[in-house]
């Protein structure tokens, strides 16, 4: 039977299920399904079907966009996976062919396979989002410094604790803008949506529709806990951020997913993102990671301690429009950046 490239429907749920399975080590349940698959109304899929079972695959969340003035719908496709005997089949070319055919726009963060595939694809690199991480915790220092520098166990140990002890290091306050507070919230509200109307400092970013919050911060328990922040001023909010704490194999890391003001400034972010990790670190992260194209939140993460780590490029496909140059705040805001690494089991299954 020839191979079919078709969208998800509720009956193919099933051979979905038993490919997540055969290529991923993620949680198994049911209730873990419903919540990925089932529960998100912008969610898609598409499925390279052959007798009844799945072959590739790629999954997008349908998502507003700013583009200067205007709004427009974005695929931000992630889950790009082609079972491994078929990967040099040119099958997952294929489903993303398909999607192309869609005549929408589509955004992919990535790899360097990404990279090297989709410009030939006529796709657009529009940013390099820079990937930071900050060090919190002496085993994943200590790991670090035992790759790079091969020492025993016992001296990374050493040299790790003598990094974490050193002055500007740890999270600590930073300057406080003039009547500036930080308000903890229990969710985010419609209030973080007008902050994206308007003037903004960005040509192109993400928007935060109410279903997808709800969706991330409601979901399934072993996504972790997210974190909101509000920055206010006065009675005026000036931004926020939204900050993942995820269980790893060691305990549990942090990932910085969005820091947004609509004036954006180094001595602005410097300070938000200080705050925020000052909460982190009350969870005790092994470390806690950011990625973006920000120079302004780039400045911020390295005056905070964070250490530059690599790239990963931004690819856009946008047929019917000039190339994109601007800038752009699109990093671990975009696709299921949010969302993994995710739990590899969970106690429901």
């Amino acid at each position: 039977m020839a191979t079919e490239i078709v969208e998800l429907r509720p009956d193919l749920l099933p051979a979905l299920r038993r490919f997540a399975e055969r290529v991923w080590v993620r949680p198994r349940s049911d209730a873990f399904y419903r919540w990925r698959y089932e529960s998100l109304p912008l969610h898609r899929a598409w499925l390279a079907m052959r007798d009844g079972e799945v072959l590739a695959m790629e999954a997008a969340f349908e998502r507003p966009y700013r583009f200067g003035d205007a709004i427009e719908p974005v695929l931000e496709v992630f889950d790009w996976f082609c079972l491994p005997d078929l990967r040099n089949s040119g099958l997952g070319i294929r489903v993303m062919q398909r999607l192309m055919q869609e005549r929408a726009c589509l955004l992919v963060g990535g790899s360097a396979d990404t990279r090297g595939l989709l410009p030939r694809l006529k796709w657009q690199i529009v940013t390099e989002a820079k990937r930071y991480a900050l060090p919190l915790g002496v085993e994943r220092l200590a790991a670090a410094v035992q790759r790079r520098t091969r020492v025993p166990a016992a001296l990374a140990q050493v040299a790790a604790r003598a990094l974490l002890a050193r002055p500007g290091v740890r999270p600590r306050p930073r300057a406080v803008p003039k009547s500036a507070r930080v308000v903890a919230v229990a969710g985010v509200g419609d209030e973080v949506q007008a902050l994206y109307r308007g003037p903004i400092g960005y040509d192109a970013l993400p928007l935060w529709p109410s279903e997808l919050l709800r969706w991330m911060l409601d979901g399934h328990p072993s996504v972790g806990h997210f974190v909101p922040l509000y920055f206010a001023e006065g009675e005026r909010l000036r931004g926020w951020t939204l900050t993942r704490i995820y269980g790893a194999p060691h305990g549990c890391d942090a990932e910085l997913v969005e820091c947004f003001a609509p004036e954006p400034s180094e001595e602005l972010y410097t300070w938000m993102v200080s705050e925020t990790a000052l909460r982190a670190a009350a969870f005790r992260p092994g470390l806690l990671g950011a990625n973006t194209p920000c120079p302004h939140l780039q400045a911020a993460l390295e005056r905070n301690g964070f250490v530059a780590s690599g790239t990963n490029p931004v690819q856009l496909w946008r047929p019917g429009h000039p190339p994109f140059a601007g800038r752009a705040l699109i990093g671990a805001n975009s696709g299921d950046s949010s969302l993994v690494p995710f739990a590899e089991r969970w106690f429901d299954d």
